[in-house]
């Protein structure tokens, strides 16, 4: 097993008394015909890191943008299956997919500032959302959950581009709280990102789960260790007709994925014997 330092809830609740935000059941996602990631069900938990981990082209990231609809804007990508939001189905008819996307925010793997100041970055939101009045108090507010107001508030009026990369994914971070969102999805947040850029977005994180349903895409184990409090393992299959698809392989509390997987599969993965 790798060295990695498991850190979590002090009394991990089960699986089945979560209290879900998301539940999802036989989930499939397709592209035109191509079924990319078939057969999903799993529980994400309120207040918790729920990581999700596996080799390249094994769907997570399909999987983590069905939670806030990004796939709509996809030509031919179709969800089979249902995810449930709070009970509701998050693609019943009476669904708006703008509301889903102000409830549930994401930040992506580069830092995507707006080319404009750090104070309108933040602002944007809340004006498109017809929030009027006390600004300022919203971008300070924001700013400083994302633990980025002590380093920018003398500069708000810079040009957000400025900004070296990890305080740019930061800035992106308060964006999406500046909306008050209930969940945050995070898509590779810190691969552009140096080590200790990193750190600060990993410790941003577990802070965040106090207040936020954060749901994280990494390629890095020890990262989903540090920070979840559970770890879904996907892989890639080939079916019989020679087709490759996304599966779940295993869901559980993130210590358990790293000491004692149910799974052979997901202990070949997280010691190395492939991905």
């Amino acid at each position: 097993m790798p060295n990695v330092t498991v850190r979590g809830p002090e009394a991990p609740r089960t699986i089945e008394s979560l209290d879900p935000v998301f539940t999802v059941k036989n989930l499939s996602v397709f592209y035109g015909d191509y079924e990319a990631v078939r057969g999903v069900d799993m529980l994400i938990g309120n207040r918790e890191i729920t990581a999700m981990i596996g080799p390249s082209g094994c769907g997570k990231s399909t999987v983590l943008r069905c939670f806030n609809r990004m796939n709509d804007l996809i030509p031919g990508a179709r969800p089979a299956g249902t995810i449930q939001y709070h009970g509701e189905d998050l693609y019943g008819d009476h669904v708006d997919p703008i509301e889903v996307r102000r409830r549930i925010g994401m930040v992506f793997q580069k830092p995507n500032p707006f080319p404009k100041s750090i104070y309108d970055n933040i602002a944007y939101g809340p004006k498109v959302n017809g929030v009027k009045g006390r600004m300022d108090d919203i971008v300070e507010e924001a700013l400083t959950k994302a633990a980025l107001w002590d380093e920018v508030k003398g500069k708000l009026k810079q040009n957000a581009l400025s900004l070296s990369g990890g305080q740019q994914q930061r800035l992106c971070i308060a964006r999406a709280i500046a909306v008050k969102p209930e969940v945050i999805l995070m898509d590779e947040p810190c691969s552009a990102l140096d080590p200790i850029a990193t750190t600060k977005i990993e410790d941003l994180m577990q802070e965040l789960a106090h207040d936020y349903t954060i749901v994280i895409v990494t390629h890095n184990m020890q990262q989903a260790a540090r920070v979840s409090h559970r770890t879904a393992f996907f892989t890639a299959e080939v079916d019989d007709a020679g087709v490759r698809h996304g599966r779940l392989v295993e869901f559980d509390e993130t210590s358990r994925i790293f000491t004692n997987p149910s799974d052979k599969r997901t202990e070949d993965y997280i010691t190395g014997r492939f991905g």
